[in-house]
């Protein structure tokens, strides 16, 4: 040992410099300074190495980098408890640095890079080519559709021949089909009379379309997954169905039965070739609408005493009921996941940007979540088990089950590991399961509209419902055939009803 004070050598053990007698550093002290140096050379540094390259590593090799540095911070914990130093506050400062500075630091490194694991990508992911699209000779009719819109006009009316005025008279005409009694919407159309025959005539460019549309066998839907949808002309194929309506209706109370049925037949058709390839909710929800609204108008056809036999016969044969297919949400179900991938893709794509190592949003894990989703709805609607979940998360996490609970709420260890991903299906989800019950709801609309067609026709019909309760009911003092909506109970909002002439259709009960 050198003595600091004349240089001088002495022995490694020697307490007092033999040449100017000072004090040397003892043993003890000696000691101690070389186990802090071999700390910090054998445990410390390599702990901070690992912990700064976990920052700047991708997710998995930065989980693998921090969790080294644990392993040097537990490894280094006996090291420090081993220095013989008897100060007490050396002995506080020792406890102080691996409970503040040693082990949390590693251990929040670890954490924080295991929770910012995606999991794998999906292989074999839905496309826009797995969806129901027209055959691309019918491609055209996608630009008839958009005719109907004028993007340029602040009125939506315009394409189609409809001032502001107009679309206001044609709404408030449509009005009249919302009392439930059949004789005062004859009256009152009659009295319309004038109104309606001249927004027929103004829409004659609106009819043209509606015309060359039906000529096709096929009504294309080129719509992309994107979140912002652009479908100007869905407003204006509302208001030509509300017309429609009304003048088939009028034309059926003057006798006209032959222009009645006619027209009730081009709606029809043009309404189940739009329906069957609708790519977006938006326009699957509307073909509903319309089918509501066509099942109206054929009910008061039906319930029209002066309709003759064949007229009878002729939507008996021509406006059919709903098949699965036009029921069918399937592509609706995976036209929405796809703007939800793409989303999500979008979002991902930007949280990278502002932070490459970590992002809150875990893409592949999302799209798994909701693709299971995705796949057990569109197994249902088709009567057949679901597949097998994909997994939700990295290929060394538990697999632990992701469900929601009644309330539909996720798991709570789940909302840890993918807060974002958690809020993007929390949006589009209650959106989706909405729909089903606006479908079963048209199914039973479409249930109800046979049986009072065919007992029109003096067919026996039962009255066996499809959904809500065992039986339809017939209404004698209402007038009505209704179904309990999905509440069960009878005479709320969401009963499911058709107003109907009982005299002509002679219920007894």
């Amino acid at each position: 040992m050198q003595c600091p004070k004349c240089g001088t050598e002495n022995p490694d053990d020697a307490q007092l410099c033999h040449s100017c007698s000072f004090t040397l550093a003892s043993s003890d002290k000696r000691q101690s300074k070389h186990n802090y140096k071999k700390l910090l050379q054998v445990f410390f540094a390599p702990t901070a190495l690992f912990c700064i390259l976990a920052l700047f590593l991708k997710p998995v090799p930065a989980f693998f980098a921090a969790l080294f540095a644990f392993c040097f911070a537990i490894a280094a914990i006996p090291e420090i408890i081993r220095i013989n130093n008897k100060k007490k506050k050396i002995r506080i400062i020792n406890v102080i640095v691996i409970m503040v500075i040693l082990i949390p630091g590693p251990l929040f490194a670890v954490i924080f890079t295991f929770l910012s694991i995606d999991a794998a990508p999906i292989p074999n992911d839905y496309t826009i080519k797995d969806l129901k699209s027209a055959a691309p000779q019918y491609n055209q009719t996608f630009v008839l559709l958009n005719n109907l819109s004028d993007k340029k006009s602040h009125n939506s009316g315009y394409a189609i021949g409809f001032s502001t005025k107009d679309i206001v008279m044609n709404d408030e005409i449509h009005n009249i089909f919302k009392q439930n009694d059949l004789q005062n919407i004859s009256q009152q159309l009659q009295e319309n009379e004038k109104d309606i025959l001249l927004l027929w005539e103004k829409a004659q460019k609106g009819r043209d379309i509606f015309t060359k549309l039906d000529s096709f066998p096929e009504i294309a839907d080129l719509t992309k997954p994107e979140m912002k949808i652009d479908i100007y002309y869905l407003a204006n194929i509302g208001h030509l169905v509300f017309l429609y309506q009304s003048y088939i209706c009028l034309q059926s109370c003057k006798g006209n039965h032959q222009i009645a049925i006619n027209e009730l037949i081009r709606l029809d058709s043009i309404i189940k070739k739009m329906n069957v390839n609708a790519h977006s909710i938006i326009i699957k929800l509307l073909c509903i609408a319309c089918f509501a609204v066509d099942i109206q108008t054929t009910n008061f056809i039906i319930n029209n005493h002066e309709t003759p036999q064949e007229s009878l016969l002729a939507l008996k044969q021509r406006i059919t009921p709903l098949s699965n297919e036009h029921t069918s949400l399937r592509n609706s179900l995976m036209f929405e996941y796809l703007i939800l991938k793409n989303a999500t893709i979008n979002a991902s794509n930007k949280t990278v940007r502002r932070n490459p190592y970590f992002s809150p949003l875990k893409l592949n894990s999302s799209l798994r979540l909701y693709r299971n989703i995705i796949d057990k709805w569109i197994a249902d609607e088709e009567n057949r088990i679901p597949p097998k979940e994909m997994r939700v998360w990295p290929a060394f996490y538990p697999n632990l089950l992701v469900k929601t609970d009644n309330q539909g709420k996720f798991p709570w260890y789940y909302k840890v590991y993918n807060p974002s991903g958690i809020l993007l299906v929390g949006i589009f989800r209650p959106a989706l399961e909405r729909i089903f019950v606006i479908k079963k709801k048209l199914q039973i609309h479409s249930d109800m509209l046979q049986i009072v067609l065919n007992k029109r026709l003096g067919e026996e019909v039962s009255l066996k419902a499809l959904a809500y309760s065992d039986e339809y009911i017939v209404d004698i003092e209402k007038r009505l055939i209704f179904s309990p909506g999905p509440d069960g109970d009878i005479g709320t909002k969401d009963d499911i009803k058709l107003p109907i002439n009982l005299e002509l259709l002679d219920w007894k009960n």
